[in-house]
């Protein structure tokens, strides 16, 4: 790997998981770009918005527990619109424990903050870490996932009638589950 262009794909992980930049930047490109890339060989894109990822959590994690509610604070009040976000990780966090550190990257506006809110409300780090690996490889694997299939082409993708079966014959059990998880 004699260029640099894995720090492009660690660098987008990096912001797009560090608490506060990742109100502005998005993730999501570079998490697509790795999968492509992914698809013609090289490993290491994927490895680089791994690692990214990881960090900017576990900065996002130790920022939140050193500034605790004085950031939550100040965070809310400079930019409004964490308001809700924060209130909605805040509770589910209580509901849930640290299951939803993990579920938070599915979760859009919840994963930008769940990191410096788990820190705030000092969930153990230990606890806060697994977790956090568990969705991190989640997360950003959805995306790879997609990108190595856009790579690949549409045609590997499967037929919708297929899926549109397959969701029918399993209704029951999916409204269950949902059910349940709510």
């Amino acid at each position: 790997m004699l260029n640099a262009s894995w720090w492009w794909f660690f660098g987008g992980s990096f912001l797009d998981a560090l608490i506060g930049p990742n109100l502005f930047f998005p993730g999501e490109p570079f998490l697509l770009a790795a999968g492509y890339l992914l698809s013609n060989g090289p490993v290491y894109g994927v490895v680089s918005v791994l690692i990214g990822g990881f960090i900017g959590d576990q900065l996002s994690y130790f920022i939140g527990r050193r500034y605790g509610v004085n950031g939550r604070r100040w965070l809310s009040q400079r930019i409004p619109k964490t308001r809700r976000a924060i209130a909605r990780a805040r509770l589910v966090l209580r509901k849930r424990g640290p299951l939803v550190v993990a579920i938070a990257r599915l979760l859009g506006p919840v994963a930008w903050i769940m990191p410096f809110i788990a820190g705030s409300y000092a969930l153990p780090w230990v606890t806060f870490t697994v977790f956090s690996l568990i969705g991190l490889f989640i997360g950003v694997g959805q995306f790879v996932l997609a990108g190595f299939l856009l790579a690949q082409g549409i045609e590997l993708l499967p037929d919708m009638a297929t899926v549109t079966l397959f969701l029918k014959e399993h209704s029951l059990f999916v409204i269950a589950f949902s059910t349940e998880v709510a």
